[in-house]
């Protein structure tokens, strides 16, 4: 077991390397004027400065934008400012230490972040508006960011109890819940297991598991897959179009390869990276999701080709009374692409149909 997240990798630049100390300095806010995207997921790759076996894991569930997003929009995206955690640190949570960082005054959300990904993967605009309002509690789950990353097996079902337990380490009894990609498959966990820890549910670009989900095509769950041929930024790049419809590959290459350089902040260990992506894929709700009693919210982005959105569908026709919001044009990444519009669905949602704040 790790004490810590690995290493940071040596950067090759240094650009990477002013970038990376800024990451270690700051909260989920720390890229606002230097990386206007983050990922949620990695991809191991062979590094030829790097004699360790921690191998940066760097997939993207995904970095997903609009094709017909205007410059305007992501311009307003990268104009956040930057916003340090009010409280920030590592919870001892069974014999796993965790770092979270909470954000904001007022009732509690968690949010739950994906596959390989850590705290920087939700951005830097939803996160800081949602502050403004909410107490925001964001952290690393096992085996990924600056959490303990130990050998596994893991289980999504272990993922939603170490959720739980953090809640009661930091005094918590209930909470709203965002949970994101395989975020949200811990997100339903905890809400079956643990209903009382629940107010509110939100299922962001997700899936019920099993027999039931849809599966990408295999061309696509390929980007799920380890790169050890490739260096870091070859595997990042590789992976773009997972998450970014070409249109806007081509139209915003700068805010690509930004969004490249982010993900060199806080790399998962391979070991790690492969016991959550088996823990992602033998992930099934099945009978039990209709169990479900908290209020839910289940969304998806209409282009979303890793996780397709008829997951989503059928996420919100299982769980009893809960809602389906589609975002047009928005792919895996909804809420880094379209900050705006998954604020506005949040909102409503939360405050039934009144606008935070």
């Amino acid at each position: 077991m790790t004490g810590s997240a690995p290493p940071l990798l040596h950067p090759t630049s240094s650009t990477t390397s002013s970038l990376a100390t800024r990451r270690r300095r700051k909260g989920f806010m720390a890229f606002a004027e230097d990386t206007p995207a983050m990922s949620a997921l990695r991809i191991p790759f062979k590094s030829p400065i790097s004699a360790l076996t921690v191998i940066t894991v760097v997939i993207f569930i995904v970095f997903v934008a609009i094709s017909t997003i205007p410059a305007a929009a992501v311009g307003e995206i990268g104009e956040a400012d930057d916003a340090p955690a009010e409280s920030e640190g590592f919870a001892t949570v069974g014999d796993t230490r965790m770092y979270y960082e909470i954000h904001g005054e007022g009732e509690p959300l968690l949010m739950i972040m994906g596959l390989g990904g850590h705290i920087l993967d939700w951005g830097w605009v939803l996160p800081e508006k949602l502050a403004e309002v909410r107490q925001v509690i964001v952290f690393d789950n096992r085996g990924a960011g600056r959490s303990d990353q130990p050998v596994g097996p893991y289980s999504i079902a272990e993922m939603a109890n170490d959720t739980v337990g953090l809640l009661a380490s930091l005094g918590i009894e209930r909470a709203d819940v965002f949970g994101v990609s395989m975020g949200g498959m811990i997100a339903q966990e905890m809400a079956v297991r643990h209903p009382e820890r629940i107010n509110r549910l939100i299922l962001g670009a997700t899936s019920p598991g099993g027999d039931a989900q849809i599966l990408a095509p295999p061309e696509v769950q390929a980007y799920l897959e380890p790169r050890l041929d490739l260096t870091l930024h070859e595997a990042l790049w590789w992976s773009v179009p997972a998450g970014f419809p070409q249109e806007f590959i081509d139209g915003h290459p700068d805010i690509v390869e930004r969004k490249v350089q982010a993900n060199m902040a806080y790399p998962s260990s391979l070991e790690a990276y492969r016991a959550q992506l088996a823990a992602y894929r033998a992930f099934e709700i099945g009978d039990r999701i209709s169990e479900i009693r908290a209020p839910t919210l289940v969304m998806a982005g209409d282009s979303d080709i890793l996780i397709p959105p008829e997951n989503g569908r059928i996420l919100a026709e299982k769980i009893p009374g809960a809602e389906f919001r589609s975002i047009e044009g928005a792919g895996h990444l909804f809420w880094i692409s379209h900050p705006n519009e998954t604020y506005s669905a949040v909102a409503e949602f939360l405050e039934g149909n009144e606008t935070l704040g």
